[in-house]
């Protein structure tokens, strides 16, 4: 079966895959480890691996389809995927020589990541940042999680590498995460024989200040002058509203219009940082309501199609995103173009 290079999969990356010539081919996902779509002469066919060892120390690949293009989309597939590694795992082992390895333990905890997710109790936002976290540290995928806690200058050296690498932030990221993955471990009992010493508590972090993102009243005027040179008249009216509110700009990026109460003048945020249970409304103030009213008009120019849903709407056309749902993203603007935001 002949390889093509890796890529995101994506919809645009999907219906541009031509069918196979003769038997089929692959391409894997940069995005999911493990992930990547068969390409037959008709049929395009998501499927997952996972190489797992028994208690025994017996090896194997597995391979699972989870679903065909395009009656799967992607985001659904990828989805899937991870849930089919859950039980894969468990059927197979995932461990190194019946140790419990890196890759598996992040793959149980997850899962339970998801299903409070669901429930209401954690944001999607987690997740997808302990996604981050985990390909920073994806080298150690089939790593036994026991090695990790004998050889911490291994630990070390690798938080060295992405303070260098990916910054002084990521790197300390990484490292909040492998402990978070590692204690789960050992709370869930997934290895009897795990050490009680975790690896991350022989790490230095690096010192990180606090980004200054506080503005005086005589900062305002050049603020506002960078603000309408924007070329988007949504992500200006984005902006505004963030500096208006004082929200964290993740939940305004999926703030819906049915959020919107104009009857008792708020706006509620159901699914804020923390999970459901710490919604909650933001009165509107003259000026609050005067931007929603500019941003619903301008909106309709952007995209008509996502602003019928979300108040601030992303173009479409423009984005790389396989999990794109037609929201705007809060991170397109660098602190040159627009400084103290976020």
């Amino acid at each position: 079966m002949m390889n093509t290079q890796p890529t995101k999969l994506s919809k645009d990356v999907l219906d541009k895959l031509p069918p196979a010539a003769s038997g089929q081919y692959i391409v894997r996902d940069t995005e999911e480890p493990g992930f990547f779509v068969v390409v037959g002469a008709r049929t395009k066919t998501f499927t997952v691996q996972v190489d797992v060892v028994s208690p025994l120390g017996k090896r194997s690949t597995k391979k699972r389809a989870v679903g065909k293009w395009p009656e799967v989309s992607v985001a659904d597939a990828r989805k899937a995927a991870r849930e089919a590694k859950v039980e894969i795992t468990r059927e197979g082992g995932g461990r190194e020589g019946g140790a419990l390895t890196f890759g598996a333990a992040w793959v149980e905890l997850r899962a339970a990541m998801e299903q409070e997710v669901a429930a209401g109790r954690r944001s999607a936002a987690t997740v997808r940042g302990y996604d981050y976290c985990y390909r920073l540290l994806s080298a150690w995928e089939k790593t036994p999680l026991a090695k990790l806690s004998d050889h911490t200058p291994e630990v070390r050296k690798r938080h060295r590498e992405l303070s260098t690498e990916s910054g002084p932030s990521s790197a300390n990221g990484a490292m909040v995460f492998l402990r978070r993955v590692y204690n789960y471990a050992r709370k869930r009992r997934l290895d009897p024989k795990l050490p009680h010493f975790n690896p991350v508590d022989s790490i230095d972090f690096n010192p990180q200040q606090r980004r200054d993102t506080a503005m005086g009243a005589s900062e305002l005027a050049g603020w506002f002058k960078k603000l309408r040179a924007l070329p988007n008249p949504v992500r200006q009216e984005f902006h505004l509203f963030c500096l208006l509110s004082g929200s964290r700009p993740g939940a305004l990026t999926v703030a819906r219009w049915e959020h919107l109460d104009m009857k008792r003048r708020v706006l509620h945020i159901p699914l804020p940082k923390g999970g459901e249970r710490r919604a909650f409304d933001i009165p509107l103030s003259r000026a609050m309501i005067a931007c929603l009213a500019r941003v619903r008009r301008a909106g309709r120019m952007v995209n008509a199609v996502n602003a019928a849903e979300w108040i601030f709407p992303g173009e479409g056309a423009r984005s790389h995103r396989a999990d794109f749902a037609g929201h705007i993203v809060a991170y397109q603007e660098d602190r040159v173009a627009l400084p103290k935001f976020g």
